[in-house]
């Protein structure tokens, strides 16, 4: 679309609002409009789905009731803009300027996203991004933000009332002054996060982790704080391994077996620990440090590890199947199969492979890092770093591998 149609369609949707002849709804899905200056316009429920809008402009512009579902956001000006009721759904606006806007009853939730595998359609979920996004001032009144990824976003002196952060990655946020009276942070992971004069009174912030947090400067009159995850929680993660390597040490006969599916552990750091067999299915170790950390064989299908710091680890073995691995640093990492061993410790011939079956590896660090014979089927590894990585004897066929870097990719065997 050229500047001239770009406007024409601009006139048109103008016209459809006013109820004029010659009015039709605004089309924007999929448009490539990177850096365009859409200021001050009145785009109330026009459809921009998809939309490429990076480092543009909406500022002060209506977009009320807007399907803005999946656009690219990134670094945009929307300061002052209306997004009411719009349909924000998998939306990237990271280090966008939100300054003053109005995303009251906004859908921020994940959204789905198609893509192919061996001519086979699929969809995968991408939760909203408002990394380092500046929503100072701005109204989220009843927005809903489930699983968001907030982290290092400034809300200060927000408006979040009645608003759903559940399960929210809101780590390093800036929530000084902002109200979240009545708002359901529930599972939502707030470590390190400025709460100077934050408001949380009747929130909802059962299993929230909250790690180098202090509450006292904050009012939480009323508030749900129930298996609250505070200060102490890597203390509790530290004693929990210890009677892991205890069951390990005696093969189950003292200790006990680490086992926390489904735990909100995000920043945690286990860095050389021996989870070896250890049960985190569904965990999210968002930015968890696990740099040298023996996983082999330990279950973490379906784990958040976004940013998670994994150089040199062994999981060898580990069940990674679904899980969300996006921009996490493996360089290193052992993927590949685990030998089996008889009751006397020698070898039988047999391994048993890792798998990384529908897992996310998008933008990941995979330099050096050793994946033989793992499964890797409808694995992601679009734009990830995978030189000098090897690859051999793995069924890669069907994994994507779009703008990947491949320098010295051991991909078959010589």
């Amino acid at each position: 679309m050229n500047q001239t149609e770009l406007l024409q369609a601009i006139t048109a949707h103008r016209h459809y609002l006013d109820g004029k002849p010659g009015g039709k709804i605004l089309n924007l899905k999929g448009a490539m409009l990177s850096g365009v200056d859409l200021s001050a316009l009145s785009l109330q429920f026009a459809r921009m789905s998809g939309v490429d809008l990076s480092q543009g402009r909406l500022a002060r512009s209506l977009c009320d009731g807007a399907d803005l579902g999946s656009a690219n956001l990134a670094g945009a000006d929307l300061t002052g803009a209306s997004f009411v009721g719009a349909d924000l759904r998998g939306v990237n606006l990271s280090r966008a300027r939100l300054e003053g806007a109005n995303l009251e009853r906004a859908n921020l939730r994940p959204g789905q996203q198609v893509y192919w595998v061996g001519g086979e359609r699929r969809l995968r979920e991408c939760p909203s991004d408002l990394s380092g996004a500046v929503l100072h001032r701005a109204r989220l009144v009843e927005a809903d933000l489930s699983q968001a990824n907030l982290a290092g976003a400034d809300l200060s002196q927000a408006d979040c009332s009645r608003a759903v952060f559940a399960e929210a990655d809101m780590t390093g946020s800036n929530l000084s002054a902002a109200r979240f009276t009545h708002a359901n942070l529930h599972s939502a992971i707030l470590n390190n996060a400025r709460v100077d004069g934050t408001n949380f009174d009747h929130a909802d912030l059962r299993r929230a982790t909250m790690l180098n947090i202090d509450l006292s400067k904050a009012s939480c009159k009323n508030a749900q704080l129930a298996d609250l995850v505070a200060k102490s929680a890597q203390e509790e993660m530290n004693r929990m391994v210890g009677s892991h390597l205890a069951w390990i040490a005696t093969n189950g006969r003292e200790g006990k077996r680490l086992e926390l599916s489904g735990a909100a552990l995000a920043g945690v750091d286990l860095s050389e620990a021996d989870l070896s067999g250890a049960k985190l299915s569904g965990c999210d170790l968002t930015g968890a440090d696990l740099r040298g950390a023996k996983l082999c064989l330990a279950q973490l299908d379906r784990a958040r590890l976004r940013d998670c710091r994994l150089e040199g680890a062994d999981l060898s073995g580990a069940n990674l199947a679904r899980a969300d691995l996006a921009h996490a640093k493996l360089s290193g990492a052992r993927l590949g199969a685990m030998p089996i061993r008889n009751a006397d410790g020698g070898h039988t011939g047999r391994a048993w492979p890792s798998d990384l079956r529908g897992a996310s590896l998008v933008a990941a660090d995979l330099s050096d890092a050793d994946l033989r014979e793992a499964r890797l089927d409808g694995a992601d590894f679009t734009g990830a770093d995978l030189a000098r990585a090897d690859f051999r004897g793995t069924d890669y066929v069907n994994a994507v591998m779009a703008g990947a870097k491949l320098k010295n990719t051991k991909l078959m065997d010589a």
